[in-house]
């Protein structure tokens, strides 16, 4: 098995966002459970995992940013960044790198950082972003040398951890169980739900089916209706510029609901 880019007396980045979402996330599931916050929170929830998932990563860091789905104005890609910062899952920089340079080019290869079927399930779901160090520098950010060009993207890459941590802690300030269920559980459900499509994404997973003889092990599964569509991941690996990746009438994409953003004006 190769070297899995460990640099021992390194703290990776993931720690200082995915580790308080996961406790954060989980206290603000135990908060509800036990009526400490009121259901009705959830709505906030289901809002902004609809902007920090959807928007932020499905639409923004995947498809626009990293497959250059559209060409939008900077107004709207602060927004996508802005709402993006807080899924726990790096800069645009960072993400479209480590996707354009080593996932679609190598997928199911040693160079592919994620791949399940190489470092098997547990690094594919939880294990490979606390590999990646600064020492080591797997991800070579000169491929999204075109997002290191713009200076709103090269901003968040360097502010996006005060980001998430700023914005939330200024709202608890007036309503901290409005900022666990707006800020730190749609985190958690967003980065339990991109790594299961790193999984499922790459093996057949009982339900997975293949309509593209691709070079690489992809799988579309049904649950992409609740990844927004990131599981119709064998079509989008036998097409990875095309912005819905539903192929099949029964394959929807769920991103389709924020096209009015992006094509409107």
């Amino acid at each position: 098995m190769p070297n899995r880019w460990i640099a021992i007396k390194e703290i990776p980045e993931a720690v200082y966002t995915q580790i308080p979402a996961f406790v954060f996330g989980i206290l603000s599931i135990i908060l509800l459970l036990i009526g400490v916050i009121h259901p009705l929170y959830l709505i906030v929830t289901f809002i902004m995992w609809c902007l920090i998932s959807g928007l932020g990563i499905a639409v923004g860091y995947h498809r626009v940013f990293s497959h250059k789905t559209h060409n939008l104005p900077t107004w709207k890609e602060n927004i996508i960044l802005f709402f993006a910062t807080f899924a726990a899952q790096g800069s645009s920089i960072f993400w479209a790198a480590l996707h354009r340079g080593y996932h679609h080019p190598h997928a199911d290869t040693e160079k592919d950082i994620h791949s399940p079927n190489v470092y098997g399930i547990r690094h594919a779901f939880l294990g490979w972003q606390y590999d990646i160090k600064k020492s080591d520098n797997p991800i070579n950010i000169k491929y999204a040398v075109d997002l290191l060009r713009k200076p709103n993207h090269v901003w968040f890459h360097y502010n996006h951890k005060k980001i998430y941590w700023l914005v939330p802690l200024f709202i608890a300030m007036f309503d901290w169980k409005f900022s666990l269920m707006a800020f730190m559980l749609p985190s958690l459900i967003g980065t339990l739900q991109d790594n299961l499509v790193n999984v499922i994404g790459h093996k057949k997973a009982l339900i997975g089916y293949r309509t593209f003889g691709t070079k690489d092990n992809s799988y579309n599964n049904p649950l992409a209706y609740l990844t927004w569509g990131q599981c119709w991941h064998n079509n989008h690996h036998h097409d990875p510029k095309k912005f819905d990746f539903g192929v099949k009438w029964w394959e929807y994409d769920p991103t389709r609901i924020f096209l009015w953003f992006l094509n409107r004006g």
